[in-house]
């Protein structure tokens, strides 16, 4: 009975995106150091952050209930967001030994068949620096509106302000981490990577930040064996990011979320990072994950 007692404490601390990213960082870090201890990562350090991530994390999340500051309760939730990037990173370092082989030409034959066209291809007549430079600049917005719209939703002026901003941040926790499991079933490379033979004109921005963020981005996929291709997640948060600011946050889905979210869905096919059935794939995912967080979420879990 006590045992019992002392679980249902923990659990009663925990909300269900606590339960969903400490279930899977905890698989990710174990995974992690068992490619480690088999000598398949060479890198034994590569362990460190995300182990220390989670167990920091894990103190938070259980600590945060019995305090009465305002600082962890946000910092509870928020840190959410800065943890999945470490359990990503963390992941990919072993997704590709996990099932090395790379799925872009079945991703790339499902394009053909069901659109007629690689639409990365028929970008190509549209490439220019002004282009690239807007669409390069809307592409990294997906690492922007996930704080930004927890951080409207969370200091709201109505009652329900936190159980929206945690709303949101679940069904971002269940697509991100949900993904993990297609990165493993389906990895691939992306276009630009995979079929670098394709293409013929070279994406160029217009300032040397772009150039060399582009630059930068391309070294860092070819040299980190990254496999995150299907689905598109980049296209999946901007997705659920705009159901809740409709939602919710009425002026700021027309004047924010919308438009760069628009500019976002083409920029993933106009850099080449993905492949047309990868953007469709995102649907069904941010669907469920809109789907599961609201029947997830309890209007008790204040």
């Amino acid at each position: 009975m006590e045992n019992r007692g002392i679980k249902n404490t923990i659990l009663n601390k925990l909300y269900p995106e606590d339960i969903i990213a400490v279930l899977f960082s905890s698989i990710t870090v174990f995974l992690l150091a068992y490619n480690i201890a088999g000598g398949k990562i060479k890198d034994q350090s590569a362990l460190i952050v995300p182990a220390v991530s989670i167990l920091a994390f894990s103190f938070l999340t259980s600590y945060q209930k019995s305090s009465p500051s305002k600082l962890l309760k946000f910092l509870r939730s928020y840190l959410h967001i800065p943890l999945y990037g470490i359990i990503f990173s963390a992941f990919q370092q072993f997704v590709h030994i996990m099932n090395p082989t790379d799925y872009d030409t079945l991703l790339l034959k499902a394009d053909l068949t069901v659109f007629g066209f690689d639409i990365t291809r028929w970008f190509e007549q549209f490439t220019g620096k002004g282009m690239t430079e807007l669409l390069t600049l809307s592409y990294f917005s997906y690492y922007v509106f996930p704080t930004l719209t927890f951080v409207l939703l969370y200091f709201g002026k109505d009652p329900a302000a936190f159980k929206k901003a945690r709303n949101y941040l679940l069904a971002i926790v269940i697509g991100w981490y949900g993904a993990f499991l297609f990165y493993i079933a389906l990895p691939a490379a992306g276009p630009d990577i995979a079929f670098p033979e394709h293409y013929t004109v070279p994406i160029q921005g217009l300032s040397p930040l772009t150039n060399m963020y582009l630059e930068n981005l391309g070294k860092y996929l070819k040299e980190s064996f990254v496999r995150n291709t299907f689905p598109s997640m980049h296209f999946g948060i901007i997705l659920i990011t705009n159901y809740f600011a409709y939602r919710f946050k009425r002026k700021y889905f027309w004047f924010a979320t919308l438009p760069v979210g628009t500019l976002l869905a083409v920029a993933t096919v106009y850099l080449r990072q993905h492949y047309l059935i990868d953007l469709v794939g995102s649907l069904p995912v941010a669907a469920l994950s809109i789907y599961l967080a609201d029947k997830l979420i309890k209007p008790a879990q204040q």
